[in-house]
């Protein structure tokens, strides 16, 4: 497998919307947002977004009314989502920033982490990091609302998969290739693009992205060092979220927790 870049979600980044644009309901992870608020009765003003990538939350929330800070560690991706921010003519703060030791200077009623994003913080005690400093940035009663990928879900190693967008002046292709790791819980996720122009080959690239994976109960341990309770977990897609619950089966899980 290729090395692991430096400058994950790099190159990636002037991809990552033409590639997750048809793949992930942004708007409906947004509507389960708000149907969570409503759940646990909270009406947040302020939202803290880790990991915002290019801000695929962050505008909608914005249109919606909410005040949204997006925070990630990517130049490229935070340069997409300022520019798109201005085009969509909402205001959104983003900063960049590492999730583990980030300092704001104020609480938000809400945190949330998406996708994949939690899962990149290794190791474990990193993990507790980014616990901690959320926990150091949220309000009274605020919620913490953040996905992560569940071992007993991961497909054994090797496991391969691609993706193929085909646009008028663009076509991408990207192979992935996992080798989960039960021993670490790990799943390092190798990428490989290729961007052609008709026959002409524009960009050839690899990237590796190291996840970590935890099990519900591990999850829950975890969000106790780190300041939280957890007041539930659902099983998320990238189509439709839905208060389901989580079984074995289920990579992608949703959780909500609360500061103690």
């Amino acid at each position: 497998m290729a090395t692991q870049s430096q400058s994950t979600y790099g190159r990636f980044a002037r991809y990552y919307d033409i590639i997750y644009h048809n793949l992930v309901n942004y708007e409906g992870d947004v509507d389960f947002i708000e149907a969570v608020f409503r759940r646990y009765h909270v009406n947040p003003r302020t939202i803290l977004d880790l990991g915002c990538g290019t801000g695929n939350h962050d505008i909608p929330l914005a249109r919606r009314g909410y005040q949204v800070t997006g925070l990630d560690q990517s130049p490229a991706m935070l340069s997409l989502a300022r520019k798109k921010t201005a085009e969509s003519r909402v205001r959104v703060r983003f900063v960049r920033a590492d999730m583990r030791s980030f300092r704001l200077v104020r609480k938000f009623d809400a945190v949330l982490c998406m996708f994949g994003a939690f899962g990149y913080t290794l190791p474990r005690r990193d993990a507790v990091r980014v616990l901690r400093s959320v926990r150091a940035h949220i309000g009274p009663s605020g919620l913490f609302i953040f996905e992560f990928w569940q071992s007993s879900a991961a497909r054994p190693a090797p496991h391969q998969s691609w993706v193929h967008i085909r646009k008028p002046d663009l076509e991408i292709v990207r192979l992935d290739e996992s080798r989960y790791d039960p021993r670490t819980g790990r799943l390092p996720v190798e990428f490989q693009f290729f961007a052609f122009r008709g026959q002409r080959l524009l960009d050839r690239f690899d990237e590796l992205h190291m996840i970590q994976t935890y099990s519900v109960p591990g999850m829950r341990a975890l969000l106790r060092r780190g300041g939280f309770d957890v007041l539930g977990a659902f099983a998320a897609t990238n189509v439709k979220k839905a208060f389901t619950a989580v079984t074995r089966d289920t990579f992608r899980v949703m959780a909500v927790a609360r500061a103690k």
